[in-house]
């Protein structure tokens, strides 16, 4: 693989920040997805500090401050990129196949859009699936 080549997996798509009501709107719709006991949990903790991350999302990976998850590498494959109306905000939807113990894993990585980047969204969603396209042609 080139220099070049590699630099652009690695450059980042976007690098968004939230304000704290963003931040806390979503992970009140996040824990209320899991159930209500995981709302409930979440309303009577959320009295601590709630910090708000910076993500950044490349061709790879999402990094939310220094935790990583990565979604499209050797051993993951990119599957789909939507992005849902969650109400009040937008969320991005990166589904992702990895191995398992019992065979293959599909997963879901969520994070908000942030308002006023929904454009940027949107150019981030058409990137990341050309990557989908490129992967199925080479496995014809």
């Amino acid at each position: 693989m080139t220099d070049t080549r590699k630099q652009d997996e690695t450059a980042a798509l976007v690098y968004w920040t939230y304000s704290r009501d963003e931040w806390k709107t979503f992970l009140r719709w996040q824990k209320m997805r899991k159930s209500f006991f995981h709302y409930v949990l979440h309303r009577l903790l959320a009295a601590q500090q709630l910090k708000t991350p910076g993500i950044t999302i490349t061709h790879n990976k999402i990094s939310i401050d220094d935790n990583h998850e990565p979604f499209h590498d050797s051993e993951r494959r990119l599957r789909r990129v939507n992005i849902r109306d969650a109400g009040n905000m937008n969320v991005m939807e990166i589904s992702y196949e990895s191995p398992g113990q019992k065979g293959i894993l599909s997963n879901e990585i969520r994070i908000p859009v942030p308002k006023g980047k929904l454009r940027e969204a949107i150019g981030v969603q058409e990137r990341l699936s050309n990557l989908i396209g490129r992967q199925q042609t080479r496995e014809i």
